[in-house]
């Protein structure tokens, strides 16, 4: 993995969260994207740490704080949704 690697990835994760935060906009994002990419970071950092590598769990710790704001914001406005595909 590349010194900067981490950065190049947290910032992506950051961009993503600041135009949901602003918009709360999250229909691009399909359930199965945001549930499977959970479970994958939580895969990922169950490794790093029985691995007892950081370089490992602590960006996956912050892409997993990221994706539950995600999922958080999705529920929210899961109604929101339904009622703008029934009109």
């Amino acid at each position: 993995m590349g010194k900067y690697e981490v950065l190049i990835g947290t910032a992506g994760i950051l961009g993503l969260i600041s135009k949901i935060y602003r918009t709360n906009n999250t229909e691009s994002l399909p359930w199965t994207w945001i549930l499977l990419n959970i479970t994958a970071q939580l895969l990922s950092l169950i490794y790093g740490i029985k691995n007892n590598a950081v370089g490992i769990y602590i960006p996956n710790s912050i892409f997993l704080c990221g994706l539950m704001y995600i999922f958080y914001v999705k529920q929210l406005n899961k109604s929101n949704e339904t009622e703008i595909k029934d009109e």
